[in-house]
């Protein structure tokens, strides 16, 4: 537990002061460290991501160094209205700070004088209960809160979304849009009072949104997607190139903070940190609308591209026993998601062997 004294006997969880810990450790000494180690507690859990939205909601901090948190996390946080500013005690700490504990506060030997970082800890300290108390007060006027030590639904939080391996699930989200999530996808929404928004970390995900005053942002790469009602798909693959594609409705696509451009209906956009500006893709090589129910579509792909895309949903992997095999071309509409069904289908055209053994079903000459 913290050395500090909180009153009326508010107590924070252990996580929140590790949330405010680290806050006031980079405040005091925002190097490279600091951050990497901010990044990492950050991502262990969800707990640890609303925890942190909870503490950025209510903490005193320059703005330079809330800046670079929100660039390091990849999100920007919400400030708690008429927040406490700093007091005199609030000095700049010299080079010789020690290095960031992750893992939760240090102490103070007994008696001895706070340290900048102690003194720097308090200020965090206060701002946290002073939401603290706001949210009590809120509370006495019959009126809808949170306590910020239950890290639940903050005003900034993000929601997590993930699927694993062979999974395709389907969301409902807080503002009535719906989600539907690819196998080994995970996405990051945050819906309040102002914003819509979906950070698509990997996979692929498809968004139906509902009509609302605040526009959905869906943030993929380097490009963002804007609907106020429509249905998109948006992908992320391993080199972190983007492929956008409207479904219905309306939506626009903004690359690298350049101006926003209409999408669309079925016309896929590509683009990626490499190449930052978004390219048509004019004659697409697949009929993905259908990928939710585990159906799509090739006009010409790779016999061992194709068994790439169907492992993703295989229990039991499908193994080409001949290398040679991956370069044949395959086209035709296949049902991925049904690895039985689907490694007879793709053997017929080439005349190949469909053999289940302990390690996966094989497919040899």
């Amino acid at each position: 537990m913290s050395d500090e004294n909180w009153p009326d006997d508010i107590q924070p969880t252990p996580l929140m002061e590790q949330a405010t810990s680290l806050i006031s450790d980079l405040d005091e000494n925002p190097s490279p460290e600091n951050f990497t180690a901010l990044k990492a507690w950050y991502e262990a859990s969800v707990d640890h991501r609303r925890t942190f939205a909870s503490a950025m909601f209510s903490s005193v901090m320059e703005e330079s160094t809330r800046r670079r948190i929100e660039e390091t996390l990849g999100r920007e946080f919400e400030v708690m209205p008429n927040l406490p500013g700093a007091g005199a005690d609030e000095t700049r700490a010299t080079a010789t700070s020690p290095r960031a504990q992750p893992w939760g506060p240090r102490r103070s030997p007994m008696g001895a004088r706070p340290s900048v970082g102690g003194r720097r800890r308090r200020l965090v300290l206060i701002g946290v209960v002073a939401a603290a108390s706001a949210a009590v007060l809120v509370l006495a006027v019959g009126l809808t809160s949170v306590s910020l030590f239950s890290p639940i639904a903050t005003p900034a939080n993000a929601q997590t979304f993930e699927t694993g391996h062979a999974q395709i699930r389907s969301f409902s989200l807080s503002d009535g849009s719906a989600m539907t999530l690819d196998a080994d996808t995970r996405v990051e929404v945050t819906i309040d009072r102002k914003h819509r928004q979906a950070l698509l970390r990997q996979g692929r995900a498809r968004f139906i949104v509902k009509p609302d005053s605040r526009p959905f942002t869906i943030e993929a790469a380097n490009g963002k997607v804007l609907s106020g009602q429509g249905t998109v798909d948006v992908q992320v693959d391993k080199a972190r190139q983007a492929d956008v594609r409207l479904r219905a409705g309306s939506a626009s696509l903004q690359v690298e903070g350049r101006d926003a451009k209409p999408l669309v209906v079925d016309q896929p956009i590509v683009f990626s940190a490499a190449s930052a500006r978004p390219t048509p893709v004019v004659a697409p090589p697949d009929d993905t609308r259908d990928w939710p129910s585990g159906w799509v579509e090739y006009r010409t792909i790779a016999l061992g591209a194709l068994v790439t895309q169907a492992n993703r949903y295989a229990k039991t992997p499908i193994i080409l026993d001949d290398p040679s095999l991956a370069s044949l071309q395959a086209s035709g509409r296949f049902k991925l998601t049904d690895t039985e069904n689907f490694a007879k289908r793709i053997a017929e055209p080439f005349g190949l062997r469909v053999s289940r053994r302990g390690d996966g079903i094989h497919l040899s000459r």
